[in-house]
């Protein structure tokens, strides 16, 4: 489990509020298929051949709906055998399977790209991880989800251990408890077939406060591969830009009140840093006491693709 990227879990909790890492809902993705935006829960598209009829299903019988003409395209949703095969173009509307219309099934990499599903799991109350389906590559998707257990199981062991810790410390009178490890997740972007999830650990141990830190995922579900920072930022002219642009957004948040020691900033570890996926770009984060007091707590500098493509 990676720990590079610790920060104090009362700092991260107040950041959290305002940070892309926040629980939130994506923005829609618009995938275009051919002249036609694809949405949520379409499954295909019909095209009405020869002037024919849309229907209702009525104590179990197709009653006609409406008319409908040469050239027109509908959106399905579902698809069902009933009355020789039917596809469902509304909630309660449907075309029948004929010479009269044309049904043309989404490519799956089109409907990936709205955004797989990601379900939660917990292994205790305190430890949840995600859980992905609808991947176009089972393997992959397999791998995926053993890859999040397993980092839960981890979170698991280290709480776990803590509790242990715990009860020899209040033997040896040394327990300021409650010791605690936490896990849980967010997914900041899930479109485009990429996927980005962030984790947040935080423990208690002792001491005036706890520690917490943040490690991120990011996915080309197409390609089925870990995207890391390097492939994103692969050369030394965009990274110079990066450095430029985060370097004036310190000096900018600097005259809003924050405290960010620039001078420190040299450059983006483009091995340790973590970043996930925007709309617009990426964000990388920096922890606290990173390039800043304590008071800075956990920054997040949204990097337009502009930036670095």
């Amino acid at each position: 489990m990676k720990k590079f990227k610790r920060v104090s879990a009362v700092v991260l909790g107040i950041a959290l509020l305002f940070s892309p890492l926040a629980p939130q809902t994506v923005a829609e993705a618009k995938v275009v298929w051919g002249n036609q935006e694809l949405v949520k829960g379409q499954i295909g598209r019909i095209t009405v051949l020869k002037n024919t009829n849309l229907y209702n299903i009525k104590n179990n019988k197709l009653v006609v709906a409406r008319k409908v003409t040469k050239g027109q395209v509908f959106r399905a949703y579902s698809e069902s055998s009933r009355f020789g095969g039917i596809y469902g173009v509304s909630k309660d509307t449907y075309a029948q399977k004929s010479s009269s219309i044309k049904y043309e099934k989404a490519p799956r990499e089109k409907i990936q790209a709205l955004g797989v599903k990601v379900t939660k799991k917990s292994l205790a109350s305190n430890i949840s991880y995600p859980q992905v389906s609808g991947l176009i590559n089972k393997p992959f998707e397999a791998s995926y989800n053993r890859k999040f257990l397993n980092i839960a199981r981890e979170g698991l062991q280290a709480h776990n251990d803590l509790k242990a810790q715990e009860k020899e410390d209040r033997k040896n009178g040394w327990y300021l408890g409650p010791y605690s490890h936490n896990m849980s997740y967010s997914v900041p972007y899930n479109q485009d077939n990429i996927l980005s999830v962030a984790i947040t650990n935080d423990e208690y141990a002792g001491g005036a406060h706890g520690m917490a830190w943040i490690d991120t995922y990011n996915y080309d579900l197409l390609k089925a591969r870990q995207i890391n920072l390097k492939d994103i930022i692969n050369n030394n002219t965009k990274l110079s830009k990066v450095n430029k642009y985060i370097r004036n957004e310190m000096i900018a948040r600097n005259k809003k009140g924050a405290q960010f020691e620039v001078n420190e900033f040299k450059s983006v570890n483009l091995k340790e840093d973590q970043f996930y996926y925007t709309s617009g770009g990426i964000a990388i984060i920096f922890g606290e006491y990173e390039y800043g007091p304590y008071s800075n707590g956990i920054n997040s500098f949204k990097i337009p693709s502009s930036v670095y493509k």
